[in-house]
């Protein structure tokens, strides 16, 4: 296992400042206790751990098998897969174009964006079970909005994919991502603050209502485009992001009374 000390602002899309011990997991054999995971740095912001781990490029891969199922380590970033649906013709997660994301870390939380979710395609998912010690087959995942239950580490996910026409499948990636560019952030942030609660009100339109988008505190501001999101200086301090968040959940509560609950991992 490989451990090094690294800055924080290359681990986080936030790009927060500060540095962290992270050791690079080869082997999961390697493993003792519960380690701290991160993944590609986003919908996370790192408070009090002063070490963390990462999946090596060991388990960044995709492999096709029949009947559009394809096998996806954890540490493989979104962008691969999309490209790789581009190549082989392979509708799949293309909704998230944009989402500076991993895909163990996207199916833990049940990413989700423009009415489709990632559990749509799951058809398995690989789990190192901390408590067992040992890789797990979760045919039975119970996902839903942004959470599951899965505990340990996303080895491997199984997704199935759908034929499509690569020229299509482009195209349609750049009109999500036109969207995503014109509704919110890509850059800077680490993406959606708050999940959306229950109601007619999405979490961006209660913040807003609270007259909070543009709201600053040194290195980190409520975004002006979009009130679930907070966007950095490419320094940003934690405590700065932690205050907005905690002005956002107050003002909300005591205007509306509807308690946000943070979509956003503070590790």
């Amino acid at each position: 296992m490989i451990t090094k000390t690294v800055p924080l602002k290359e681990l986080t899309t936030i790009r927060q400042k500060g540095s962290v011990v992270l050791s690079y997991i080869e082997d999961l054999a390697e493993i003792e206790g519960k380690p701290i995971l991160i993944g590609s740095g986003s919908n996370v912001i790192i408070k009090k751990s002063s070490k963390l781990y990462k999946l090596s490029e060991k388990f960044n891969y995709i492999k096709k098998r029949e009947n559009g199922l394809l096998l996806v380590g954890g540490a493989t970033p979104l962008k691969t897969l999309i490209l790789y649906g581009f190549e082989h013709s392979l509708s799949c997660l293309e909704f998230l174009a944009g989402v500076p994301a991993s895909l163990g870390g996207l199916t833990a939380m049940n990413a989700g964006a423009f009415g489709h979710e990632v559990s749509e395609f799951v058809e398995f998912v690989k789990v190192y079970d901390f408590k067992k010690g040992t890789i797990v087959v979760r045919r039975d995942v119970v996902f839903g909005y942004r959470t599951s239950d899965i505990e340990g580490i996303v080895v491997e996910v199984g997704l199935r994919c759908k034929r499509a026409d690569g020229a299509l499948l482009r195209k349609r990636v750049s009109e999500f991502i036109k969207k995503r560019v014109k509704k919110a952030h890509l850059i800077n942030t680490f993406g959606s603050v708050f999940k959306n609660p229950s109601g007619d009100f999405t979490a961006g339109k209660l913040i807003e209502e609270c007259g909070l988008k543009g709201r600053a505190r040194n290195s980190a501001m409520i975004s002006r485009k979009h009130g679930n999101f907070i966007v950095g200086n490419g320094n940003v301090d934690v405590d700065d992001v932690l205050y907005l968040i905690e002005l956002a959940k107050g003002e909300v509560l005591k205007r509306f009374g509807v308690e946000l609950e943070r979509e956003v991992r503070v590790l």
